[in-house]
């Protein structure tokens, strides 16, 4: 596509989501942030990806100045039918394969997030405080896997949360996850890995603290340093254990809260502190528990799928609006590329003045 004007080029990848309901609420979240970031100023391209020939034909017809894209893996060319056995790669190494500027973390530090104990591990080397977890190998042996109980039954940390390494979003994890002693550990292992879960993390569990509370935290690279943005996270309807699942993220049962004042002035330099370890950059969103008195680190989505409610409200409960984050994200990105000379096109004014203001602003 030739270019016909100056404006800066933004092109949006997403990926269709397999429940039709949620599709369509996708579509209009996605139609919502096209509109804000053309009313901005930009040129900007929405499209939808699932596999990394339809990314490299619309890369090619659109030629982006800066590609904003939540999702992590694709696989080059694949039939629905086969596309969960398909090889996945990782979509920023593809960027930088094809010299594309893009928003967000570097291929290596989105290997390093979506593990959780790879992450849990540069943590406790760091001495940032994370609970007491083991890892069981898909691949382990049943000597293997004993080992591995009979260590976490030595430490004596439970009950123990069992959550699938590699997935995100909450997926695997219900009540049944919480386990209290060996014998139902290994019986939750023996479950998951039954349906080919992947490897393992098991963690102590911290739900089951008087003072528990969950944080979700949002973060924007401004031209000062991370825009820290946290909030409460918890369930609508309360369950026998505070665990948010999938169906809760999908069907909207959790509520969000402003994080109190002195909280907040104890989780903001744990919070950066966690962020800056872990690698990311441009943005990202934090989960976070208050327990026992202390703040611990959960994990990190190092590439969240913008428009994201989380992200929304507690940018929101921080004094943003949804098109302030939207493009405070861009920014972020724009910021950077073009320090390192990647990029010679204006930001737009538009968006300059939308983010005056506020902790976001371009200078």
């Amino acid at each position: 596509m030739r270019r016909t004007s100056n404006q800066l080029r933004l092109l949006v990848a997403v990926k269709n989501n397999s429940s039709s309901n949620l599709q369509t609420e996708s579509d209009e979240k996605y139609k919502r942030m096209k509109g804000v970031y053309s009313e901005c100023g930009f040129e900007v391209s929405l499209a939808t990806v699932n596999d990394l020939e339809s990314l490299e034909l619309v890369t090619a017809q659109f030629m982006p100045d800066l590609v904003l894209c939540g999702i992590d893996h694709l696989p080059s060319k694949i039939s629905k039918n086969e596309q969960d056995k398909a090889e996945q790669h990782n979509v920023h190494r593809w960027f930088e394969g094809h010299a594309i500027n893009y928003i967000g973390s570097d291929p290596a530090t989105i290997e390093r997030v979506l593990s959780k104990v790879s992450l849990k591990q540069v943590w406790k080397g760091k001495g940032i405080q994370t609970p007491v977890f083991g890892l069981v190998l898909e691949s382990a042996t049943a000597n293997e896997r004993q080992e591995v109980i009979e260590e976490l039954v030595a430490l004596d940390k439970f009950p123990y949360i069992l959550k699938p390494n590699n997935l995100g979003n909450s997926l695997g994890i219900d009540e049944k996850s919480v386990v209290w002693n060996g014998r139902q550990l290994s019986e939750a292992l023996d479950r998951l890995l039954e349906f080919e879960r992947g490897d393992i993390l098991v963690e102590h569990y911290l739900g089951v603290y008087q003072d528990f509370e969950e944080v979700t935290c949002a973060m924007i690279e401004g031209p000062k340093g991370m825009v820290l943005m946290p909030c409460r996270l918890s369930l609508a309807q309360p369950g026998v254990y505070p665990i948010i699942t999938t169906s809760d993220k999908d069907n909207h049962r959790t509520v969000l809260t402003r994080l109190d004042a002195e909280k907040t002035r104890a989780f903001l330099p744990f919070a950066h502190q966690a962020f800056s370890v872990s690698g990311v950059r441009d943005y990202a969103r934090g989960d976070f528990i208050y327990a026992n008195g202390v703040f611990w680190a959960i994990e990190i989505n190092g590439q969240p799928m913008i428009p994201d409610r989380w992200f929304e409200n507690a940018s929101s409960l921080n004094g943003l609006s949804e098109s302030q984050y939207l493009v405070g994200i861009v920014a972020a990105g724009y910021r950077r590329l073009r320090a390192q000379g990647l990029i010679d096109v204006d930001f737009p004014q538009d968006a300059k003045t939308l983010l005056q203001g506020t902790a976001l602003a371009c200078q």
